[in-house]
């Protein structure tokens, strides 16, 4: 499973979990029904997961995500800008064949 991050979210992430202040967070990465598009991201810190989860090591950050999750976020890269205006994570998905305007959601080709 392989998902990537840029410098500038390890850099980001790095600041949000030292900011948890427990050494066990992680970063969880999935997917939900909802948005325009049909599918909305996730992300959010956790302590503890269960054997359910996809363990990844992203330069140094620990992520996880449900199994059934990683179909929609193989090859996914996480971004973050820091412009004044506008800073935030970008998700840039290869399975994305639709997202809608401000980024945060997508539809993927149906299954066959």
């Amino acid at each position: 499973m392989s998902v990537e991050l840029t410098e500038k979210a390890v850099k980001q992430l790095h600041q949000i979990l030292e900011k948890s202040g427990k050494s066990e967070s992680k970063l969880k990465l999935g997917v939900r029904n909802g948005g325009c598009a049909g599918m909305s991201y996730t992300m959010d810190i956790v302590k503890e997961v269960t054997d359910q989860f996809l363990n990844i090591d992203c330069q140094g950050i620990p992520v996880v995500m449900e199994s059934d999750h990683a179909q929609y976020l193989k090859g996914l890269v996480l971004d973050y800008n820091d412009d004044i205006l506008n800073s935030g994570f970008r998700w840039h998905n290869p399975n994305a064949t639709e997202t809608c305007g401000c980024g945060s959601s997508f539809s993927t080709k149906k299954p066959a």
